[in-house]
């Protein structure tokens, strides 16, 4: 696989956007705004790359409708998401950097020297999260709509934020804000679909490094975590069903970079349940019709995110399509038969395999009797691949083994994620 870093985080960031609809567009436009400013201060290359991936992931510890929403009252403190987004980002390699950033973006400029000794952080560091806050304050005006028939105007925003000058922002921004709101072709593309497209094609801004097979899988789990953190109860899903799927796939003799293929739709094939809200994936008991519904939307909107990543193709066929059936009665499009791949098959496996093990909020995870005869039934009635479901049988011991280490692990982590997080 040959991904871009910058491909495959401008597209996963939209599936932050899923959580709440009144926040659609929001990274996208703050990380163009960011980087604007950038151009503007006249900021390094690097310092500019940084701003545009903060961007892209300011929000993402706000893990529910409220904290997202909360984000965008304009003098929101967002000191627990920006936290939470901090600790989701600090160790992968390629986003430690950001995750300052990131943590900072809510800080006032007049906090800076007040702040405690461990969550200070390098003064560039806090510099470039502040030039942030200010493409997302800035946002917040943009998309404003309280009492009004439209956006306000660019001379109301540039007001708005001047007054914030040394309390909020650094008062040396003044100067290119004063620039940024005189031009139009900035509003413009503020007001389009996708503004970081504006972006793509500059090439001091852009480069066409690839994301190293460790990259891909160390930004892939982060992902996995921001959809499975929302809920102690789906702390640790994707991890199993990522190695159970992987394990899987082993048997069935997939070579070594379908086997890294599989582990990607593992990591994200439940990426579209970010729209799902809380509520629903902590239900102790059955679903209403409407909830199952909304549930069941998750492997489309998984798909529409995936499918917008050059590279990523046969990843997102297997992780959209987890929830098909090879009878024809799954979802979200009834594909069956030979239209209905091995990868998919082993997924959709995994995923069953995974949530019968584990412990749900109405039930505790089954033993291996009762998992079996589940998985036997479903392939009986086509609604598994009989195939695939005998590998579970013939492999039991040790794809249990597989899945519950890899969820032991990531209820560790979910742990320690938790700890001394004001909640």
């Amino acid at each position: 696989m040959s991904i871009r870093l910058f491909d495959f985080l401008t597209g996963l960031s939209g599936a932050l956007d899923l959580i709440s609809p009144e926040v659609v567009g929001h990274h996208k436009r703050v990380a163009y705004a960011a980087v604007r400013l950038a151009r503007v201060l006249d900021l390094p290359r690097a310092e500019r790359t940084d701003l545009y991936v903060a961007g892209l992931l300011h929000d993402v510890g706000g893990f529910s409708i409220q904290s997202r929403l909360a984000a965008l009252q304009f003098e929101a403190d967002g000191v627990r998401h920006a936290e939470r987004g901090f600790r989701l980002l600090r160790k992968n390699p390629l986003l430690e950097g950001v995750a300052v950033i990131v943590r900072h973006h809510h800080t006032p400029f007049a906090r800076f020297g007040l702040l405690p000794p461990d969550q200070d952080g390098p003064p560039r560091k806090l510099f470039l999260a502040n030039v942030l806050c200010l493409a997302d304050r800035l946002d917040v005006l943009f998309v404003c709509r309280e009492g009004r028939q439209g956006n306000m105007s660019p001379t109301e925003i540039e007001r708005v934020l001047k007054s914030f000058s040394g309390t909020l922002f650094d008062p040396a921004f003044v100067p290119a804000l004063v620039e940024l709101a005189a031009d139009e072709r900035f509003w413009a593309d503020m007001a389009t679909t996708d503004p970081t497209a504006a972006l793509t094609g500059s090439a001091d801004m852009f480069d066409e490094r690839g994301m190293t097979r460790a990259q891909l899988m160390d930004a892939s789990q982060a992902f996995s975590q921001i959809i499975d953190f929302r809920s102690r109860f789906t702390a640790t899903h994707t991890r199993g069903v990522a190695e159970a799927a992987v394990c899987l796939a082993e048997k069935a003799r997939f070579n070594a970079a379908d086997l890294d293929q599989m582990r990607l739709a593992g990591n994200l094939h439940d990426l579209g349940k970010l729209a799902v809200p809380s509520e629903i994936i902590n239900k102790p008991g059955p679903l209403s019709a409407q909830e199952r519904d909304i549930m069941r939307r998750h492997p489309e909107l998984g798909h529409a995110i995936l499918s917008s990543v050059p590279g990523l193709e046969q990843v997102t066929d297997w992780a959209s399509q987890h929830h098909e059936q090879p009878n024809g009665e799954g979802y979200p499009g009834g594909v069956s038969g030979r239209e209905l791949s091995l990868g998919s098959r082993i997924l959709a496996v995994a995923d069953v395999f995974t949530a019968l093990r584990e412990d749900r909020p109405y039930r505790a995870g089954m033993g291996r009797a009762d998992t079996l005869r589940i998985l036997d039934d479903m392939a009986a009635d086509n609604a598994l691949d009989p195939l695939v479901a005998s590998l579970v049988h013939a492999h039991h011991a040790e794809l249990n083994d597989r899945r519950l280490a890899a969820q032991t692990l990531a209820a560790e982590e979910f742990r320690e994620f938790y700890t001394g997080l004001e909640q």
